[in-house]
């Protein structure tokens, strides 16, 4: 049912107005497709079988059920032509793209229907418009249908040759912009779901970017500076070296902000590039006005609005601003939008949603953020980051630690002391980039071997507790998710607990 949700929170409501989308002359076949829409715009339901069961009272496998469904999806895919984005928040070169390709299919259209008069008035008008906003992959699909067109059908020599060369130019630019866009893809595919450190990956960065810098010094195209950019920051991030990263990332934003339109896929990209930058370096006041800047160019529940949410979530945990974090997890776990998002993103908000309710029950927090929070069900839901051994794995793993130990789980947690210490010694103490959560993993790891005795465990954690404070944030290089409350502050927290 995810892919109807979807495009029923695009075609909403607000947007059909005039788009007649149920026809109330159809009878009981339209009145049964207008209450499963409903269902969708209220998530009254979870799922196909839950629709089904409502609508029909049977499972979604009925044949009645699989036939409104498809009609249900087939007219909203049909009123994505009609409602008016213009009116849906999109704007500049966003609302360029998608008013152009609107055009450009109905353009085709028209010339499978031999109407060539109305459909070339409408490519040349897309060509001004592709070349205007740099949408070069539908530069190229005009060009080369307007050379077609300019031969075979008016028989234009003049024509023909100025498309044509227009054409060899365009097809290169697009040539190297899918080029840097592969290298880049090929390079973040590794950081979706493991938020690992790779350093093996740096040699793979900077080939990466120097394969495309010549074409970032010879073409100013959109696209090819937006991938070929982020390979550049990505030769410092996946070392997590964040003052180089920055660097790159204030010359990107002052690349896209001189622009002729509004570039509000890149300015959002690489000013949430520069909040992760300042939140790494311990710069708690330019990330508020980061944060303020990047959020002029997201809509609230997109993806990217989740990602800036995160961000500040960490910041105010790592400020002791418990409050303020509450206030941004509840909101983010609890937006209509949240289920739609990948699994990746929402196992990263339930992490998070852990955090405070630990917090919640050492008295950090004075009230009740978390009420419905099961850490038994948490530790058994978590799929995609369990795998992630030397990345999101970690704070799971001490959560579990930390929850166990203030929930009644420190029989459990005895008989994992062996498992936990295997972990630690394999995928923590030879990692350079993970000392802290090795060290903070060693210390939780005293109080099941010394039956939570404070005083003991106190004593036998001394020297290790000294060295975590030695080596503060700022001089480790870990992936900046892992840490969602300073270690210290966890620490002193649950030591004051016991």
């Amino acid at each position: 049912m995810k892919d109807l949700f979807e495009i029923a929170q695009i075609v909403t409501p607000h947007k059909l107005r005039s788009v007649e989308l149920f026809n109330a002359s159809e009878g009981k076949s339209d009145s049964m497709i207008q209450q499963l829409y409903d269902m969708l715009q209220e998530k009254s339901v979870e799922d196909d079988d839950a629709a089904a069961e409502q609508l029909y009272g049977k499972d979604k496998s009925y044949s009645g059920y699989q036939k409104l469904r498809g009609s249900l999806k087939s007219r909203l895919i049909n009123a994505l032509f009609l409602i008016d984005l213009k009116r849906s928040g999109y704007k500049d070169r966003k609302n360029a793209y998608f008013e152009a390709y609107r055009e450009w299919a109905a353009a085709k259209i028209l010339l499978g229907k031999q109407a060539r008069t109305a459909a070339l008035s409408i490519m040349l008008k897309l060509a001004k418009i592709s070349r205007k906003f740099e949408l070069t992959e539908l530069q190229l699909d005009l060009l080369h249908t307007l050379r077609v067109y300019y031969s075979t059908i008016e028989g234009d020599a003049r024509k023909y040759k100025a498309y044509n060369q227009e054409y060899k130019l365009v097809q290169q630019k697009w040539m190297e912009e899918s080029l840097a866009e592969e290298l880049y893809l090929s390079l973040s595919v590794e950081f979706v779901n493991e938020k690992a450190t790779k350093r093996e990956l740096q040699k793979q960065a900077v080939e990466s970017y120097l394969t495309v810098k010549p074409a970032l010094e010879k073409y100013d195209t959109y696209q090819l500076h937006l991938c070929g950019r982020l390979l550049e920051v990505s030769q410092f991030t996946v070392v997590n070296d964040y003052k180089q990263a920055l660097e790159v990332c204030e010359r990107a934003i002052q690349f896209f902000e001189a622009k002729p339109y509004s570039a509000t896929v890149p300015l959002q990209v690489f000013s949430y590039q520069r909040l992760i930058c300042f939140l790494q370096l311990q710069q708690p006041e330019p990330v508020f006005e980061a944060a303020a800047y990047c959020g002029k160019y997201v809509t609230e529940g997109d993806f990217n609005w989740f990602k800036i949410q995160e961000v500040l979530t960490l910041l105010h945990m790592h400020n002791q601003h418990y409050e303020e974090a509450a206030v941004v997890i509840t909101s983010a776990v609890g937006h209509r939008n949240f289920e739609s998002m990948p699994q990746n993103v929402q196992e990263s908000w339930r992490i998070a949603e852990a955090y405070l309710y630990f917090l919640q029950s050492v008295g950090a927090l004075s009230e009740k953020w978390v009420t419905d929070f099961r850490p038994a069900r948490f530790l058994n839901g978590i799929e995609v980051f369990s795998k992630d051994k030397k990345g999101m794995n970690i704070p799971i793993l001490l959560l579990e630690i930390l929850l166990k130990t203030i929930d009644g789980g420190r029989d459990e947690l005895i008989d994992r002391v062996d498992a936990l210490h295997k972990y630690r010694t394999r995928y923590l103490n030879q990692a350079e980039d993970l000392q802290r959560s090795n060290l903070f993993m060693k210390l939780l790891l005293y109080l099941p071997k010394n039956a939570f005795d404070k005083a003991i465990v106190l004593e036998k954690a001394a020297k290790d507790w000294q060295c975590l404070q030695q080596m503060p944030i700022p001089l480790a290089s870990q992936p900046f998710e892992i840490e969602i409350v300073p270690y210290e502050t966890l620490w002193e927290l649950l030591i004051g607990h016991l």
